[in-house]
């Protein structure tokens, strides 16, 4: 199946080459003002940064973060189906935990950080990059991941004022409406607006109910406004919103048919998210200054759901995040010859959570509040310290204390309640040496530290195996990047080796107990090739390689005693690795292909082969016509129709069933 859907992708590639190149020798032809598209692109260098344009082109409703991680080399995600609430992220063995614990992975659209994975918004329209630095960046970021960040940036605006209307319908009644538009950039004055609104029927159908299970209505919006009142300076306004109001989470018996159950009730899924910045930015004698004041408000309300074990469940989950942030940057001129940058960060989030779990018409089984308050204060900054033309050396430092206060109470199944308090300290440094073997050719090397903070877990009534331990790494990192064949082959190679204590491991132990866990160590090797080849000028091929080896080297479990030391840690596939071409006519014409393969990815540490998802690959596909004033394209997502789960949670018995093959047509409108 995955080999004829991969020769349909081709042959849709071959003929809109055909199609383009019979329009162009067809005589007379009559044509408006030519339209020059950009292909996607994907940028990265040796230092473990990776840039992927987000091509506008892509359908409204295949533009997510389950999707970008299929094209960047050592990224997953594991998605939950609600929003991002249990969604696991990882990067190079580094994963972000669902619910407790603070993420590996953080993520920055624009202006404004994010605080906890599960707030992130998954549609990404609006947004033209995303770039991810791979490694710990403490030194860089304020909100830093021991794993790396993602920041999506809106697109830059051009000189003249446009923007666009887009509709499309598919499969699975899926339909979605969207615009974008933006002003002419001028000296004093740009911005930029977009939104989005999605739907579609769900893929699993309740055989009990004769209901469909997962529905999905979500809408977005993002907007940006700058002011440059002066030659030197820069005011910014920014805003984010999300609303998803879907049926219940995908989950389906593990064993079972991946699109049907049987019960007698469903749930649903509704998330509000809502974020502002404010940023003054100004060149000053001495660099760059950006002051950045940022709220997010994030609300889950309600998270509904009924699990057939036995005995039936019915979970019912309220959970809310408010979150206050300042960044302040100052960075050298590009002129100075010893570069650095240094800046403050301070963050005060307060999360809230309600849960009621009960046996249907007989008793509850647990009901429970908790509250989390968490203050981050640090001080970070990076500078050259050697310069020697061809060698360049780098030192950094991250100062950082995380106060963090817990309190949990509790009704059913008898009352209770504890409080905890800690202060979590890190001095955190970062070396690094880049060398110019040539004009084409870098290498680099960095050594450098990450962390992030303990805390407690709030679905335990134990008080003892609430608290974990802050995950502590120490990051080697090595990289060369290259430009051949007259720089039409762009290449970066990198290996890494990570050293980490008290690795952080959240998941369903039981069926009453849900908490992170501490393997005292663990470490993670691999390496990643991203490589793109332009073989024409309408023509791009890209290949990206990731290889992760995280191991388990000191761990027990907590319940049953049973030693896992030298087992794999759970989250992260073996490899994932992205084949992809585009073409791009200046006559308009475009098409697509790519196959994404996924390793063998376990789903708890004693690598049971029922709570594993095995390798697979997804082949997604498009092809359409571009003018400067309207496109038209259609769209085949999973063409091989591959069955797997994008998630499994062992404790309950149940996962998460990927998306089958979808396809559908979107249509839009410029001006």
């Amino acid at each position: 199946m995955i080999r004829s859907s991969f020769l349909v992708c081709c042959v849709i590639l071959s003929t809109a080459a055909v199609v383009a190149q019979t329009a162009a020798e067809t005589e007379p032809v009559t044509r408006g003002e030519t339209v020059i598209v950009e292909e996607t692109r994907l940028v990265a260098d040796a230092g473990g940064t990776t840039r992927v344009r987000l091509d506008d082109t892509a359908p409204t409703l295949t533009q997510s973060l389950g999707n970008l991680s299929g094209r960047v080399a050592n990224f997953h995600v594991n998605t939950g189906g609600a929003g991002s609430f249990g969604d696991l992220f990882t990067l190079r063995g580094l994963a972000n935990t669902p619910y407790f614990s603070d993420p590996s992975v953080t993520v920055y659209f624009d202006d404004i950080p994010l605080g906890s994975s599960y707030t992130y918004p998954t549609g990404l329209f609006g947004f033209a990059t995303a770039t991810i630095y791979r490694g710990p960046q403490e030194t860089a970021f304020g909100r830093a991941g021991e794993g790396g960040v993602l920041v999506f940036n809106s697109a830059d605006v051009p000189d003249r004022a446009g923007g666009d209307l887009r509709a499309s319908v598919g499969n699975f009644d899926a339909r979605s409406a969207a615009f974008s538009a933006h002003s002419a950039r001028d000296e004093t004055f740009d911005t930029t607006v977009a939104a989005s609104y999605g739907e579609r029927h769900g893929y699993i159908v309740n055989t009990q109910l004769h209901t469909r299970v997962d529905d999905v209505q979500a809408s977005s919006m993002s907007a940006r406004l700058r002011l440059r009142p002066t030659a030197a300076s820069e005011f910014t306004l920014q805003l984010l919103g999300s609303r998803l109001r879907n049926g219940a989470q995908p989950l389906v018996p593990l064993g079972g048919p991946l699109f049907s159950v049987a019960r007698g009730r469903e749930g649903n899924t509704g998330i509000d998210f809502g974020g502002i910045a404010l940023k003054a930015a100004f060149d000053t004698a001495i660099g760059h200054l950006t002051a950045t004041t940022s709220y997010t408000d994030w609300k889950l309300d309600p998270f509904t759901n009924r699990l057939v074990l036995p005995p039936t469940l019915d979970s019912s989950i309220v959970q809310t995040q408010h979150t206050w942030n300042e960044e302040i940057r100052l960075a050298s001129s590009p002129q100075t010859a010893l570069a650095w940058n240094a800046g403050a960060w301070f963050s005060d989030g307060r999360t809230r959570s309600a849960v009621n779990r009960a046996i249907p018409n007989l008793f509850p089984i647990e009901v429970s509040a908790s509250a989390t308050n968490a203050q981050t204060v640090a001080l970070f900054g990076e500078a050259t310290i050697f310069n020697a033309g061809s060698l360049q050396v780098a030192a950094g430092l991250r100062l950082e204390q995380v106060k963090k206060d817990f309190d949990r109470s509790q009704q059913v199944p008898g009352p209770g309640h504890f409080t905890a308090d800690k202060t979590f300290s890190a001095v955190l440094p970062k070396l690094t040496a880049t060398y110019s073997i040539s004009s084409d050719t870098t290498a680099s090397a960095t050594i450098s530290a990450g962390t992030k903070p303990g805390g407690w877990s709030a679905f335990t009534d134990n008080a003892a195996l609430a608290e974990f331990h802050p995950e502590r790494t120490v990051a080697f990192e090595t990289g060369i990047d290259t430009a051949l064949a007259q720089k039409t082959v762009k290449l970066a190679a990198r290996a890494f080796a990570y050293s980490i204590r008290d690795y952080q491991i959240e998941r369903s132990f039981t069926q009453t107990d849900y908490i992170v866990v501490n393997a005292p160590r663990a470490r993670s090797l691999g390496a990643e090739v991203e490589a793109t080849w332009h073989p024409a000028p309408a023509w791009t091929l890209a290949a990206t390689f990731g290889f992760t080896d995280v191991t388990l080297r000191t761990f027990t479990d907590p319940f049953t005693g049973a030693n896992y030391a030298g087992n794999r840690a759970p989250y992260t596939p073996s490899y994932d690795a992205n084949l992809s071409a585009t073409y791009r006519d200046p006559t308009g014409w475009y098409a697509g292909a790519e196959v994404s393969f996924v390793g063998k990815t376990y789903y708890d540490e004693s690598e049971n082969p029922d709570f594993a998802q095995s390798a697979h690959e997804i082949v997604n596909a498009r092809i359409g016509y571009d003018t400067r004033r309207w496109r038209v394209g259609v769209y085949g997502e999973n063409l091989g129709d591959e069955s797997y789960y994008t998630l499994i949670i062992p404790g309950v018995g149940h996962a998460v069933p990927g998306a089958p093959r979808t396809y559908g047509v979107e249509a839009a409108v410029k001006w």
